[in-house]
């Protein structure tokens, strides 16, 4: 029981590892997504800072599901539609910068629930729980695999 023990500390140090690194990625994330609010309503002064557009990045304990509240009407921010040659421009900038928010909230989302679930861990979780944590782990269900490979795509 010893080995078992030291072994689960062990794991359990290396992900609390991984959630620290996590935390600095999404604290950078977030100075990011400041800098492209602040540089765009400079430049264009139409747009309201994405600080203040609630993306739902706090993570419900009752929301675990792809066709979570967080998700729905991600659409209407990547499907710019525009008449004149400027509002094209000004619509691509706000399209990449709306595509980065919604970028952040999933991969926060995702953060939280991985930090939930490495903060649950010890030995006295049941067996059956922890085949939950796994499974929530790997479906990263507040990650969107169309919106991910939309800004893949946009990467040079």
């Amino acid at each position: 029981m010893a080995i078992l023990d030291s072994e689960v500390h062990s794991c359990k140090r290396d992900l609390l590892n991984h959630i620290s690194k996590a935390k600095v990625i999404i604290d950078e994330l977030e100075g990011l997504l400041g800098d492209v609010t602040s540089t765009i309503q400079s430049t264009h002064g139409k747009l309201s800072a994405f600080s203040d557009i609630d993306f739902g990045v706090e993570l419900d304990e009752h929301v675990a599901s792809d066709d979570s509240e967080e998700n729905v009407g991600f659409s209407h921010f990547l499907n710019p539609e525009c008449t004149t040659t400027e509002e094209k421009k000004s619509s691509d900038v706000t399209h990449l910068a709306s595509l980065m928010a919604i970028l952040y909230s999933m991969v926060k989302q995702d953060y939280l629930m991985q930090e939930k679930i490495v903060n649950a861990l010890d030995l006295k979780v049941p067996s059956e729980e922890l085949q939950s944590f796994c499974e929530m782990w790997s479906w990263r269900p507040f990650i969107d695999d169309d919106i991910m490979h939309q800004a893949w795509k946009l990467i040079p």
